[in-house]
């Protein structure tokens, strides 16, 4: 579909639950307060907003491959507390980055679920948003690789734009993290842009 259709789409269609089926909300807040932020292990910090499994799992799995973008809203407030607890606490965030897809894949899917993600995250926090990474390397979804495949799959992927984020301290902004492989090769396309730091927020982790 192009991004009138999904527009048009989103503004027609009664939202209803994507975890659950209720109507009212794309998430609604039963299947919200069934999400427990946790961590993922790795030279990146990456926090997550719940586990892939579950009512989150299913909405990730509308939101990216069933054209509702309409839960890009619901699913980003998840990331944006987890960012407003970090800043509560001190940490250093300047910017607000998209892990970028593929252009051609963000083609036929109508958006790029990242940055639908990474701007609802910016709007809610008052963090600049960035659109700086581009991936160039058109690899194999990483759901259909094993554990050992990932890391080699997404390595050289992105790039940055030089010196888009220098001297900021970055926040990626992601939809799933499972080995961590893709953040580990975007952060070292945020660090070759200038970047200071880098850490990386993701509606779920999948353990």
């Amino acid at each position: 579909m192009t991004l009138i259709v999904h527009a048009v789409r989103d503004v027609l269609l009664v939202p209803r639950c994507a975890g659950c089926g209720e109507p009212g909300a794309w998430f609604c807040v039963a299947c919200r307060d069934l999400c427990e932020p946790l961590s993922l292990p790795g030279d990146i910090p990456v926090r997550g907003a719940g586990a892939h499994a579950g009512p989150l799992r299913t909405a990730i799995h509308r939101f990216k491959y069933g054209g509702e973008r309409g839960l890009a809203d619901d699913l980003g407030s998840l990331l944006a507390l987890e960012v407003a607890r970090d800043l509560a606490q001190g940490v250093a965030i300047d910017a607000v980055v998209p892990v970028p897809l593929h252009r051609s894949r963000a083609a036929s899917r109508g958006y790029d679920q990242a940055t639908l993600l990474a701007s609802a995250v910016a709007s809610r926090t008052g963090l600049p948003l960035r659109v700086t990474l581009r991936r160039v390397r058109y690899g194999r979804p990483q759901v259909e690789l094993d554990r050992a495949a990932r890391a080699a799959n997404v390595r050289g992927a992105f790039i940055g734009e030089a010196a888009s984020l220098r001297r900021l301290a970055v926040a990626l902004v992601d939809d799933v993290a499972t080995t961590g492989a893709t953040i580990a090769d975007a952060a070292a396309a945020a660090r070759a842009a200038g970047a200071r730091s880098v850490r990386a927020y993701v509606v779920a982790v999948d353990e």
